[in-house]
């Protein structure tokens, strides 16, 4: 619709190549109706001036639906089961590192999806990241192809659970027949392989979950983009021209694997369900268009042939029950569910600071409040939904999300915050108990503002919770680590010291030395000590007056030494 850069073209095929490899791993796992996507390809009119690039793909014919958008949208008039299971599955398959949304086409063939990714930076404006994903949950409600597929319900409030009543009704009129035998998502009977025979479709996602899952196996690291299993160059020609379904299940190596997992057969699937609504998109097609199809294919498999195997290489040997529980079991760790407290016992495997900021799902929910607050989910002239806001910030705080730890903190102890700024809760002895505890939390997980806030607590008994007690010990512990991380950051972007110089907060930690007490023995050589560093920390302040202070304080410690 307007001009764009060369590269869009080609980001676009990308895309929608990146969806069909997960429509293939979608259909692998048996559910009740398959999906495919269209394949897609850019030409160059390279006897035209400037050389213009266009998109080309075969026609739909049938009725053209659209199923869901990237932003939330689902179809009520006509709600399908498939569609909205088929994105979900993306989700939790990938290990939440993408999912596939902008689900339309017809029947079960689609074209033009959309992908958001976890960082949201490629696949084009379209993708709108983890802001994407929580827009896709939120007027997501589970329907029984998730349910036999092993998918785990998305976190909801009451209140937004009531609003998903309608939705509920409307899935129980749908006509998709469960045939029961679905495998369960990362089922280990689903033969998915990562084999390094097939080249990475998509560098940037052709990598593991998450840099802490890099070693986790002890190997070497799983690509999160589903491959195709690999066979013998010889097998490939003998399987391609058999029907559109035969793409699938040419990947297998041993006939055993093809008549186990191929999905070329329609006619079960088009027992799978009542109505018009295919199973498979070759049941609209005509004969010639079901030929050019195959030949689509037959294309895409002979450019994979011709750049990734060697003519005349030896067959690999086929794969053992021992080999393959081997290669299940390194990417047994790539499916996550879509369950807070399924990812909280991921989460509790490791120690704490290696693991804020780690899970998505927390950044999913943290998304989910920002939307919330900003009456995304609500009408104009209606207040927006602060209790289902607070929900989903206690759940993100619960997948390891530093902010929604910080944000719950200050709320509940009744300081300032940014995150649901106008949102007040309580003032009363139980709110400060968990809202220190969140402090804390996040203290250990690296906030400095935080520790600076623990440590001052702990000096001073002020905003300290009932159920602990004043204590100099944990405030020099406190202020000494938030003196450490300033001094590994350099006073980075996130600086806790910005309101709290480091002069000053030496020249706390050297009076509470000087006096001692509240579990604090006195040392005057530390505090002498540290009142000299916050001379010379003051000094490069441009504090000069304060800073022969601290030196005047410095010998009075030293002489309280000699005296004792």
């Amino acid at each position: 619709m307007q001009p764009v850069e060369r590269d869009v073209y080609f980001e676009d095929v990308r895309l929608q190549m990146e969806a069909k490899l997960w429509g293939e791993e979608y259909n692998r796992h048996r559910p009740p109706k398959q999906v495919d996507i269209m394949q897609m390809c850019v030409v160059e009119i390279t006897s035209r001036p400037g050389k213009p690039l266009f998109h080309l793909e075969h026609y739909i014919e049938g009725k053209y639906i659209k199923y869901n958008s990237n932003s939330g949208f689902v179809r009520d008039d006509n709600l399908r089961l498939t569609p909205q299971a088929f994105s979900h599955f993306s989700f939790e398959r990938s290990g939440h590192q993408l999912i596939v949304v902008d689900i339309q086409g017809v029947g079960d063939l689609y074209t033009d999806p959309q992908v958001h990714t976890e960082k949201g930076d490629d696949f084009g404006d379209g993708n709108l990241g983890v802001r994407g994903m929580a827009l896709f949950f939120h007027s997501h409600l589970c329907n029984k192809i998730c349910k036999s597929m092993g998918l785990t319900p998305f976190d909801h409030s009451s209140a937004e659970k009531s609003q998903l009543d309608g939705t509920n009704k409307l899935l129980k009129s749908a006509q998709t027949v469960l045939r029961g035998c679905e495998e369960q998502c990362g089922s280990p009977r689903v033969r998915t392989f990562s084999g390094c025979y097939f080249p990475p479709l998509l560098s940037r996602l052709s990598e593991t979950s998450s840099a802490d899952d890099n070693t986790s196996d002890g190997g070497d690291s799983v690509p999160c983009s589903p491959q195709f299993m690999p066979c013998s160059p010889m097998a490939i020609p003998s399987s391609m021209g058999r029907s559109p379904g035969a793409f699938t299940s040419m990947y297998f190596n041993s006939t055993d694997d093809q008549e186990r997992y191929s999905y070329s057969n329609t006619n079960d699937n088009q027992g799978s369900e009542s109505g018009e609504d295919s199973g498979y998109p070759s049941e609209r097609r005509s004969e010639g268009d079901q030929h050019d199809h195959v030949d689509g294919r037959k294309m895409v498999a002979s450019s994979r042939l011709s750049a990734n195997f060697v003519v005349g290489t030896p067959q690999m040997e086929s794969l053992t029950e021992e080999k393959w529980s081997f290669y299940h079991s390194s990417r047994a760790h790539v499916h996550r569910s879509s369950c807070v407290a399924t990812e909280m016992e991921r989460l509790s495997s490791s120690l704490l600071e290696k693991k804020i900021g780690q899970s998505v799902l927390g950044k999913v929910h943290l998304a989910m409040v920002q939307y919330h607050e900003a009456g995304r989910f609500c009408e104009k002239d209606e207040p927006w939904d602060k209790d289902s806001a607070l929900y989903h910030l206690e759940r993100a705080s619960m997948c390891g999300e530093l902010q929604a730890i910080v944000a719950l903190g200050q709320c509940y102890m009744q300081l300032p915050h940014h995150i649901l700024a106008d949102v007040e809760l309580e003032d009363n002895a139980g709110n400060k108990m968990k809202g220190f505890k969140y402090l804390i939390q996040a203290a250990k997980a690296g906030d400095r503002h935080c520790m600076i806030l623990v440590a001052r607590a702990f000096e001073t008994g002020v905003n300290l919770s009932a159920d602990r007690k004043q204590d100099w010990a944990e405030a020099v512990y406190w202020y000494a680590r938030a003196l450490d991380m300033c001094d590994d950051d350099e006073g980075g972007e996130f600086d806790g010291l910005q309101d709290d110089p480091r002069h000053l907060v030496l020249a706390r930690e050297a009076e509470m030395y000087q006096e001692g007490g509240f579990n604090l023995t006195a040392d005057p050589q530390k505090a002498g000590d540290l009142f000299t560093e916050a001379a010379e920390a003051a000094m490069e302040a441009m504090k000069g007056r304060l800073a022969n202070q601290y030196y005047m304080k410095a010998e009075e410690a030293w002489a309280q030494m000699e005296v004792e």
